[in-house]
C-alpha cells in the first residue's frame, strides 16, 4: 500500500532559511539573466560582424505586455553599438521631383532614430510612413518604424501584424529584398510620380503567443521553417539554493528597472508560496515578467519605503478579495443547501468528486464539490454514462468513463457477460462536463454501488485512472481541496474530513493558510493514492481485494454470480414452461 497521510508541511511549499539566500543574491542586469535560449537566439540575430545570410527575422514567443517590449528593447540594445549605427537617409522634395542622399545628420528627414525599436499596436502609416501631397504640389514623406530603425531591430506584435495580413506580405517582402519601395494607400490614388526607393537594413523580431504563432505557421509555413525560433521561458527549475538565489536576482531586476521599492528578506517567503501556487509546482518557481510585476507594485502600493512579508500578505489578500466573487457565489449555494453535498453520512453508490471551472474572462479557477451518484440494476453489462448521452460531456470526460469502464470489465467479464447494468451521473450538473478528473471517483462510485459498501461522505476525491487502476495526476489540486475544505469548515470540522488526491500532485501543493492550520491540527486531511484499491480502502473501510473472507471484489463476485445462477433459472423455468406447453397443444 502506498497510502500517505501528509502533513502540513508537505501541503505547502518550504520557505524557512530563505531569508539569507535572497538578501545576499545580487540583482540580475537583464531580462536574459535566466533566458539562455533567448540570449543564443540574439546572438546569432546580432553577430558582431554581420554577413548578408544572416538571419533577418525571429520569432519569439512570449506574452504580448509593454512591460515585456520594453525589457526586450533593453536585452537587444546590449548586443548593438551605437556608434556603428548609420544614419540613415534624407528625402528632398522640389518641383515635382524626389532625390535621396545619405543622410547627414541625426535631425534628416529619413535617418536611424534608434537601434532598437518596438511597437505593440501599429497600422500601415505606422509601421511603413507616408506619402502626403500639400497645397504646394511638393511631396512630403513621413518616416514609419521601418526607416526610424533601419539598421537595427524592430521588435512588433505578432498579433497585431496577423489582424493586417497584407502588412505582414509587404514587409517581409521589403526585409527580404532590402529595399523600401513607396505606394499609395489608396487603390485609386496612386502615387503622383516616381519615389525614389530606399535601401533598407533591418532585423525583425515578431514577438507572440503560440496561438498566433500557430496562425503565421499556416499562413506562411516556409518563413516559419527559415526563421530563428526562441521562446522566453516561463518558470525556472527550483532544483537548488542556486536556483533559488537566481530568482531572486530576476525579481531584483523587475524591482530595480521599473523603480519599485526594495523588498526585506521576509518579504519573499509570501512571493515563493503565491509563486509556487501560479506554477503549480513546487519544483518550478515562475519568470512572468508580467505576473511579478503585479504582484511587486500591489505590493508596493502597502508601502512607502521598503516591501515587506506583511506588505505581499496584504496585497495578495486584497486582490483575492478584489477577484473571488463568483468564489463565493458558489459556495454560498452550497452553503444554503441549493446545491447538494453530503458531508457526514455513509451513502452506498455516491461519492463527492471535486473539479474545477474556468469562465472566460474571469482571472480564478473555482474549486466545485460535485456529487457523483451510481445505480446498478439487472441487465446486459450496459454503463450508461447520462452526461454524454444527453450530448452534455466533452470528449475527454467520455474518454476517463471509457476507461473506467475497461477496468470494470477486465476485472469481473473475461469469461461471462456482466449481468448488470449502471448509470452514473453528475447530480445538479446543468452544463458541459469535460475533463477524466471524476474518473477515479466514477469508478470508487461504481464500485461501492456493485459491492453494496457505503462511500464516507466526509471524504472528497479528485484523480484520474488509466485502465489498470492506477491514479494519475490531475490539475487545479489547491482549487479544488480549498473548496470541500470551505464547506466542511461551514458545517464545522470534525477531524474526520479529507480530500484524496492523486501521489504525484502533492508537488502540486500550495493551500492557504485555513487549510494549513487545519491540517497541522488534525481537524482535515490530505490522502494521497497510487491506486484505486488504496482510495476504496479509505472510502470505505474494506479493502479492495485481500486475502480473507470479505473484500469488495469477493462481495462483487458473489453478488455476480448470484445474478447468473438467478439469470439461468429464469432462462430454465422459460424452456420448461414452453416445453410443456407445446407437449399440451400436441396432446
Amino acid at each position: 500500500m502506498t497510502i500517505h497521510q501528509l502533513s502540513w508541511q508537505q501541503t505547502q511549499p518550504i520557505t524557512e532559511n530563505t531569508d539569507s539566500i535572497f538578501a545576499a543574491a545580487p540583482s540580475a542586469s537583464s531580462i536574459l539573466f535566466l533566458q539562455k535560449r533567448l540570449a543564443a537566439a540574439l546572438q546569432l540575430l546580432c553577430p558582431a560582424q554581420r554577413r548578408h545570410y544572416d538571419h533577418r527575422f525571429m520569432l519569439l514567443k512570449s506574452s504580448e505586455s509593454q512591460l515585456i517590449f520594453s525589457l526586450l528593447q533593453q536585452a537587444v540594445k546590449t548586443y548593438l553599438s551605437e556608434d556603428e549605427q548609420p544614419l540613415g537617409y534624407a528625402y528632398h522634395a522640389k518641383d515635382h521631383k524626389v532625390t535621396l542622399r545619405p543622410a547627414q545628420t541625426r535631425q534628416d528627414n529619413f535617418s536611424a532614430v534608434n537601434n532598437c525599436l518596438y511597437a505593440e499596436w501599429f497600422d500601415s502609416e505606422m509601421l511603413f510612413g507616408c506619402v502626403r501631397q500639400p497645397d504646394d504640389d511638393n511631396l512630403k514623406l513621413q518616416p514609419g518604424l521601418v526607416h526610424k530603425a533601419n539598421g537595427g531591430i524592430l521588435i512588433l506584435s505578432l498579433r497585431s501584424l496577423l489582424s493586417k495580413p497584407d502588412l505582414w506580405v509587404r514587409l517581409k517582402n521589403m526585409v527580404t529584398t532590402g529595399e523600401f519601395h513607396w505606394f499609395s494607400n489608396d487603390d485609386a490614388s496612386p502615387l503622383p510620380y516616381n519615389i525614389p526607393p530606399l535601401p533598407l537594413d533591418l532585423r525583425i523580431m515578431l514577438v507572440g503567443d503560440r496561438i498566433s504563432l500557430s496562425e503565421l505557421q499556416d499562413a506562411d509555413p516556409e518563413f516559419y521553417q527559415t526563421s530563428l525560433y526562441s521562446e522566453v521561458e516561463n518558470e525556472i527549475s527550483l532544483q537548488s539554493e542556486q536556483n533559488l538565489a537566481d530568482w531572486a536576482s530576476y525579481i531584483k531586476f523587475l524591482q530595480g528597472s521599473q523603480n519599485l521599492p526594495a523588498l526585506s528578506a521576509d518579504a519573499y517567503r509570501p512571493i515563493i508560496k503565491a509563486a509556487i501556487r501560479h506554477t503549480e509546482d513546487q519544483y518550478y518557481l515562475p519568470l512572468s515578467s508580467d505576473w511579478l510585476y503585479s504582484l511587486l507594485v500591489d505590493a508596493a502600493r502597502q508601502s512607502t519605503e521598503i516591501i515587506t512579508a506583511q506588505h505581499v500578505e496584504q496585497a495578495l489578500q486584497q486582490k483575492y478579495a478584489r477577484e473571488d466573487y463568483l468564489v463565493q457565489r458558489f459556495r454560498d449555494e452550497i452553503f444554503s443547501n441549493m446545491i447538494t453535498i453530503n458531508t457526514q453520512e455513509q451513502i452506498v453508490g455516491q461519492i463527492n468528486g471535486l473539479s474545477v471551472i474556468e469562465y472566460p474572462g474571469y482571472p480564478l479557477s473555482i474549486g466545485e464539490p460535485t456529487r457523483l451518484s451510481c445505480l446498478v440494476h439487472f441487465g446486459d453489462g450496459e454503463f450508461i454514462d447520462i452526461e454524454r448521452k444527453n450530448e452534455l460531456a466533452g470528449n475527454i470526460h467520455s474518454k476517463g468513463m471509457m476507461i473506467m469502464q475497461a477496468f470494470i470489465t477486465a476485472e469481473f467479464a473475461l469469461y461471462h457477460q456482466l449481468p448488470f447494468s449502471a448509470s452514473l451521473v453528475f447530480e445538479q450538473s446543468y452544463s458541459e462536463v469535460d475533463g477524466d478528473s471524476a474518473s477515479l471517483a466514477g469508478l470508487c462510485v461504481l464500485i461501492s454501488a456493485l459491492a453494496q459498501q457505503p462511500i464516507d461522505q466526509q471524504l472528497a476525491v479528485t484523480g484520474s485512472v488509466d485502465q489498470f487502476g492506477h491514479v494519475q495526476p490531475i490539475g487545479g489540486v489547491n482549487e479544488k481541496i480549498e473548496s470541500f475544505f470551505a464547506i466542511c469548515q461551514h458545517r464545522g470540522l470534525t477531524g474526520q474530513q479529507g480530500v484524496i488526491i492523486p501521489a504525484a500532485n502533492q508537488r502540486n501543493l500550495s493551500l492557504n493558510d485555513e487549510v494549513v492550520e487545519a491540517i497541522k491540527n488534525n481537524l482535515f486531511t490530505i490522502w494521497t493514492v497510487e491506486h484505486v484499491s488504496e482510495a476504496l480502502l479509505l472510502l470505505t473501510g474494506i479493502a479492495y481485494k485481500d486475502k480473507g473472507d470479505i473484500s469488495l471484489y469477493t462481495l462483487i463476485q458473489t453478488r455476480i454470480q448470484q445474478l447468473l445462477l438467478q439469470d439461468k433459472k429464469m432462462s430454465s423455468g422459460h424452456w420448461l414452461r414452453r416445453w410443456f406447453k407445446s407437449s399440451s397443444s400436441e396432446q
